[in-house]
């Protein structure tokens, strides 16, 4: 092979440059230039080196001028440098007019940058989808997330759990436009208790004129929300079906793709954080009340970064001022425990909801 194609193709040409200069001094120039099919130019080279430095020669070695005529003096950088640390808001070119000097401003910034000076550029964040802006264009509750989260994985919760029999899961769907959080708990994750929960907060809309026939919930393809993953027919679960009573529109996100229920998700990091991991409780009524109070506080109190810094009831005062403030306050139930019973007015099936404490 030709010695520029053995070269091109080496990580390491040290050894190859070792053979060529130890042929040249055995056989000479031409017989070695022609083994390695290079000019006696390039053989000469590499031996010139090798016999000035030694193995040191055969090293790759920088191209860069040894020295650069133009480049700006001592004394002009140290001026530069005294002008900047004195006026530290000026960049380069507000410095060469300041200081009257001939160098060009990007001589100027090179001696910033080599001596510290220069400030940090600010990186952007750059988003693949701009989501906020995105959810600022929602009308209310157009768009929720559903989620379920068992409770049992929560190191200070599980000893609680086990000895006062309280719930082992958490149905929680959070509204998009808003930020606002409705939750409920239950011993068994079963589709049953998802379908009260969807009915529990579905006639909760109704009551405060929320037409549920506009609206879409998106959950992931757990077996309480679509049933049996295995089943040969196409028949409904009972969380599918309540969909279908109230006119909902049910979303499913593709198989392992979690981060499409980012809103959720989002929120039960959160009520792990600032609920599960600080309170303490006594009893099942305990506990309940105590979730009351903390959904009280999410939806009316705590603000989200995210959103602008603003709470659930305040982008609502501002978006959407016509609608009745207290559909915000929907009291946490122990599904396994609410009682299935005829709606008695309509005659229509469904579940006895309680209507919620007014906001003081």
């Amino acid at each position: 092979m030709r010695y520029y194609d053995l070269m091109k193709d080496m990580a390491t040409k040290f050894n190859l440059r070792l053979e060529m200069v130890l042929s040249a001094r055995e056989h000479g120039l031409s017989e070695a230039a022609r083994r390695y099919r290079t000019t006696r130019k390039t053989l000469r080279k590499w031996h010139c080196r090798y016999q000035a430095q030694g193995l040191d020669g055969l090293k790759d070695q920088k191209r860069t001028p040894k020295s650069i005529p133009h480049k700006m003096d001592r004394d002009t950088e140290a001026k530069v440098i005294a002008a900047r640390q004195k006026l530290h808001t000026f960049g380069a070119r507000p410095l060469k007019d300041r200081l009257g000097i001939a160098y060009s401003h990007s001589a100027i910034h090179r001696v910033l940058k080599q001596n510290g000076l220069c400030d940090k550029r600010k990186r952007r964040h750059r988003k693949r989808k701009d989501l906020s802006e995105l959810k600022k264009t929602l009308a209310f509750f157009q768009k929720s997330q559903i989620d379920t989260k068992d409770l049992s994985d929560i190191l200070k919760y599980w000893p609680l759990m086990r000895r006062l029999g309280l719930p082992r899961y958490e149905y929680a769907l959070r509204e998009l436009s808003t930020g606002l959080c409705f939750f409920a708990y239950a011993d068994e994750n079963t589709t049953t208790n998802a379908s009260k929960f969807a009915d529990y907060v579905a006639e909760h809309l109704k009551r405060h004129g929320i037409k549920t026939a506009r609206i879409q919930w998106q959950s992931d393809n757990g077996s309480e929300y679509i049933g049996n993953v295995r089943k040969k027919t196409n028949r409904k679960s009972a969380f599918e079906k309540t969909l279908i009573r109230h006119e909902i529109d049910h979303g499913r996100i593709p198989p392992r793709c979690s981060w499409l229920q980012g809103d959720v998700e989002t929120f039960n990091r959160i009520v792990e954080n600032e609920f599960f991991d600080i309170e303490s409780f006594g009893s099942e009524q305990d506990f309940l009340g105590k979730a009351y109070s903390y959904q009280l506080y999410f939806n009316y109190a705590r603000k989200n970064r995210y959103r602008g810094n603003k709470s659930p009831i305040k982008i609502l005062r501002q978006r959407f001022p016509d609608v009745d403030e207290d559909v915000l306050n929907l009291p946490p139930i122990h599904l396994d425990s609410w009682e299935e019973s005829l709606v008695a007015e309509g005659g229509e099936s469904g579940y006895h909801v309680p209507w919620p404490a007014p906001i003081v």
